[in-house]
């Protein structure tokens, strides 16, 4: 279910609109809010809208869980799909992160992904964000407690960080292992079929 509300002047010529301070809100099968953008201004057309400096909060199960601003919004014509570029920031499940463009698509997919939240420093190339919370981490390094960690695909679920085929150094130790798990807060690691190499 799609409603645009609080328009507070808009213009039209032909099939072209713009439209001033909007507020676009989504709402889940249930009747709660599912995700809210607010921008300065939204240009739409027949086929799609544009709207610059925007603000999206996401919800999950009624509450917000994430708000990402960005200087660029791009959707379809029903607002279903959407894409935030030119840099974005956003908070939330106890993290602040930046990004170079994001787009929804039944869940948050942003690119050149950076984070820093939960004692944890994340950079991926492509992050996936559930708003139920599991947040999955393509081509990344993260440091967490003593570790520097860079793996292909990792997953982190509260308050357990998960990777595969990763590669830790710590300090002059370097561990390859084919499995990594570690949990946030009790700063416990457990390697699987790992190899320790003393790093020169």
């Amino acid at each position: 279910m799609l409603i645009l509300l609080i328009l507070v002047s808009a213009v039209a010529w032909a099939q072209t609109a713009v439209l001033t301070a909007p507020w676009l809100v989504v709402y889940d099968p249930e009747g709660r809010p599912r995700w809210e953008i607010r921008l300065e201004k939204l240009v739409r057309t027949k086929e799609a809208w544009t709207g610059e400096n925007a603000s999206v909060t996401l919800f999950f199960r009624g509450e917000p869980t994430l708000r990402v601003r960005a200087p660029r919004i791009s959707a379809d014509s029903l607002g279903l799909r959407w894409t935030l570029s030119d840099g974005l920031s956003g908070d939330g499940q106890g993290f602040t992160f930046t990004a170079g463009e994001a787009y929804w698509d039944g869940r948050l997919i942003l690119r050149g992904f950076s984070s820093q939240g939960k004692n944890m420093e994340l950079k991926a190339e492509e992050a996936r964000w559930e708003l139920a919370g599991t947040l999955e981490l393509f081509s990344a390094e993260v440091r967490v407690s003593v570790w520097t960690l860079r793996f292909s695909y990792g997953k982190y679920e509260e308050p357990l960080l998960t990777a595969q085929e990763v590669e830790a150094v710590h300090q002059d130790l370097l561990v390859q292992a084919e499995y990594f798990e570690f949990y946030l807060g009790e700063n416990r690691a457990k390697f699987v079929g790992a190899k320790v190499v003393r790093r020169p």
